[in-house]
């Protein structure tokens, strides 16, 4: 009989001294998310610079997108739908996550990145976190009631640890699944594991990137100009979110409708990629994005400077991002995303004269808050890696650009009615 079935039933024999509580539990998830997220952030780094020290590796991306896409279709199971199932999960409390999502995507996503997917980090490090929740309820048999605790501990720790804000990993937690009703009562739950998860992953070593920001001062927001450039370009922000779930679902779509073959998806958008990265600068948008040995590549951080990203880099990271993750590549939504808000705020910042780094760091959480419609996990993102002086605007800059992504979002388990 499965786990989940059994688990109440043998739980209750325990006597109440044995079961643990919520906060050693929370610490438990986020000690071992913590460490598996360093593991990752290393394994990351490594493979990246492998790519970039041999760049014939790219001559496998059709292989690696068969191999993760065969890897899940023989042994994934529910783990196929990553964190829209967590995020399911954590809604109806029916059980936890597969175990073996964490093996899963932990080792799909840096063969992904070895040979230059456009994915992200986040997803991987979300489901690491889940799956490791869930192998705590089943390795001592807790009572069903430890589901939505554990799971939101989980997703709280993945993500704090990922990118270092321990403060938007616990918000993101309690407001993706549902985000116009969070579960602020898993609240303290959440900040206990991020900050855990976080304090672990800088221990054994991990470094997360610092942005320097020119936030303007309050006074300066009595401009026109400036107020007009801000609602532009939270609307685009939004508009921007909305455009790369359309274009993901839609590839992905489009793929199932062509073929009845598994294996030609990932082998037309490995070629397709491929082919692209051979234009001219195109191959900036390889990867993920945060670092490049070539001073002329666009990168995240190099989209807060002047002259740092083209008008269209957005739209070529965008694109490269759908293209990757709708042919079955595996890894994340959300640096992807940051990468192309901050672009688009560099590009929108050069065509109205107006600030270069305010107007990426805009970008780099509202997209990204709009597209995954958790725009107070955006606010708290912008307090931790800009400051608090930047939330009064980033608050309605985030807002906006949720309403303006609509009904379109990056998780389909979320309840966004």
């Amino acid at each position: 009989m499965p786990a989940t079935e059994t688990a109440p039933a043998a739980a209750s024999h325990l006597p109440r001294r044995f079961i643990p509580t919520a906060a050693g539990l929370a610490l438990l998830v986020g000690t071992l998310s913590g460490s598996l997220s360093a593991l990752f952030l290393w394994s990351l780094d490594r493979t990246t610079a492998l790519r970039f020290a041999h760049p014939q590796l790219l001559l496998a991306l059709p292989l690696v997108g068969v191999l993760s896409v065969g890897f899940y279709r023989k042994f994934g199971g529910e783990a196929t739908r990553g964190n829209c199932l967590i995020l399911e999960r954590i809604r109806l409390r029916n059980g936890p996550v597969p175990t073996r999502m964490v093996s899963l995507i932990f080792t799909t996503s840096a063969l992904s990145h070895l040979v230059g997917a456009s994915v992200g980090r986040e997803g991987a490090a979300v489901q690491m976190g889940a799956g490791l929740a869930a192998a705590v309820l089943r390795v001592l048999r807790l009572p069903r009631a430890y589901v939505r605790p554990l799971l939101v501990a989980g997703v709280a720790a993945g993500f704090a640890s990922i990118f270092g804000t321990p403060l938007a990993g616990a918000i993101f937690a309690v407001e993706a699944p549902t985000p116009k009703r969070p579960y602020w009562s898993k609240l303290p739950v959440a900040l206990l594991a991020a900050y855990t998860g976080d304090f672990v992953c800088r221990a054994w070593g991990a470094h997360h990137t610092a942005y320097a920001v020119n936030v303007p001062a309050l006074a300066a927001f009595l401009d026109a100009r400036l107020c007009c450039g801000l609602l532009l370009a939270a609307l685009l922000f939004g508009w921007t979110g909305q455009l790369f779930v359309r274009l993901h679902l839609g590839i992905k779509t489009g793929y199932q409708k062509l073929s009845r073959y598994w294996w030609l998806p990932p082998v037309l958008g490995g070629l397709l990629l491929l082919a692209l990265s051979h234009l001219p600068s195109m191959d900036s948008y390889l990867g993920l994005g945060t670092w490049s040995p070539c001073p002329e590549a666009v990168t995240i951080t190099s989209a807060f400077t002047p002259g740092g990203a083209s008008n269209f880099s957005w739209l070529d990271k965008l694109g490269f991002t759908a293209l990757s993750l709708g042919s079955g590549f595996k890894g994340g939504e959300v640096t992807p995303l940051f990468f192309t808000g901050a672009t688009l705020g560099n590009a929108i910042a050069a065509n109205l004269g107006l600030s270069t780094s305010f107007f990426a760091a805009l970008g780099f959480v509202a997209v990204f808050s709009g597209a995954a419609h958790t725009p107070l996990t955006g606010v708290f993102m912008a307090l931790e890696l800009f400051g608090i002086t930047a939330c009064p605007v980033f608050a309605p800059v985030c807002w906006i650009a949720h309403w303006a992504c609509g009904n379109h979002g990056l998780y389909a388990g979320q309840d966004r009615d």
